[in-house]
């Protein structure tokens, strides 16, 4: 069977290639209003992620699956230390062109979530990990060794996808599909479990795993996580968004 996380890594190669929206680097005037005090991040498409959730938590970051030249590039130019650890080979290099652009040094890191990570423990003040879960099957590694490399009192932030979301092919989903909005996949979804049952899996969508609020919340309370705050946001691109949110992002910290 295909290496997945090979295959999703190389799918976000080519997908920044193309222009993905979380692959597209920011614009250096918004990294000067970054310089000026006007840091706006996200985890999720369309809500900014509130800035009470991180003041005060120190300057040390990690960026999780946060490669592409967007949260690292503004959140150096706010004068926070940033690491960026990524599986893209392409968002890294999108991540050092700001760099080099803006005249800054960030470290980069290549590797995924599903492997310990490679830093020593409590390394960082706070994790801002956008919306890529959905590209791991088991989110167990990612949870313990978020909580590890964090120092006490540190928070991880994370986006993810509403589990609801993966019941509707992509197609029906788009603004200008005419098809009724139908259930066709049962959750949760596993892209693994479905190729293995005869479906396609392209460039185009990648290996994809629903998880479930238990996974997701109670994966990170499991490992010693406190859900402080969340937040639920949409994407107005996606039909779906006329019936329900359909991101959540949540707040955890380590006591």
């Amino acid at each position: 069977m295909t290496d997945y996380v090979d295959f999703n890594s190389q799918m976000w190669d080519k997908w920044s290639e193309g222009g993905n929206t979380w692959t597209i680097p920011v614009t250096h005037e918004d990294f000067v209003r970054s310089q000026n005090g006007e840091l706006i991040i996200y985890l999720t498409p369309q809500k900014p992620v509130p800035s009470e959730w991180y003041r005060g938590l120190g300057k040390k970051v990690l960026g999780l699956a946060s490669g592409g030249g967007q949260q690292g590039a503004l959140l150096t130019a706010s004068g926070y230390d940033v690491t960026i650890f990524d599986n893209s080979r392409r968002q890294l290099a999108a991540e050092r062109s700001v760099a080099e652009r803006e005249g800054y040094w960030i470290d980069l890191v290549k590797g995924d979530m599903t492997r310990p990570f490679p830093f020593e423990d409590e390394s960082f003040d706070w994790i801002i990990n956008p919306v890529s879960n959905c590209y791991i099957e088991d989110l167990t590694t990612m949870w313990s060794e978020s909580f590890r490399v964090l120092r006490k009192g540190g928070a991880l932030m994370t986006g993810f996808t509403n589990p609801m979301v993966y019941m509707f092919a992509d197609e029906d989903m788009d603004l200008s599909a005419r098809t009724p909005l139908a259930c066709k996949f049962p959750l949760p979804y596993n892209g693994r479990l479905l190729e293995a049952s005869g479906k396609n899996i392209s460039m185009d969508e990648g290996y994809q795993f629903s998880h479930t609020l238990e996974t997701q919340l109670g994966g990170q309370t499991r490992v010693g996580f406190q859900i402080k705050a969340l937040y639920e946001d949409t994407d107005d691109s996606c039909r779906l968004s006329k019936y329900s949110s359909l991101y959540i992002a949540d707040l955890a910290v380590k006591p």
